[in-house]
């Protein structure tokens, strides 16, 4: 099966090719479906790296207009908690936490908390 492209993906979820593609694409009432899709679908490499930062600057968008149920909170935490672990996604999640501020990034306080936690399972 082949791996699906940014210009696939634009059409496929009605999204705009941009430079910041993840956070411009963001969309709070749009959480499951993002994480739905790239759960569904083969996507090429850089295309699944930005569906973290979309699907994490979505998820900050639904906490700030107060949008996220416990569904989607469970949800959100399995798609985080099960990515692939490459240097580089990592490195999109320590930004996140890096970020996080309760008025403007609130979602990096849940990517934190779910992180710590998975740390310190025994």
């Amino acid at each position: 099966m082949k791996r699906k492209t940014f210009k696939e993906v634009d059409v496929d979820l009605n999204l705009t090719g941009t430079n910041d593609w993840g956070i411009e694409n963001s969309d709070a009432i749009r959480v499951k479906e993002f994480i739905l899709y790239e759960k569904n679908n083969l996507l090429e490499k850089g295309v699944k790296s930005s569906f973290i930062d979309l699907i994490i600057s979505s998820m900050n968008e639904a906490i700030l207009e107060n949008k996220v149920t416990n569904e989607l909170r469970l949800l959100f935490s399995e798609y985080l908690l099960n990515i692939e672990q490459t240097e580089y996604h990592l490195m999109l999640i320590a930004y996140w936490i890096s970020i996080k501020d309760k008025i403007e990034f609130p979602v990096g306080y849940l990517i934190e908390e779910l992180f710590d936690i998975k740390m310190n399972k025994p």
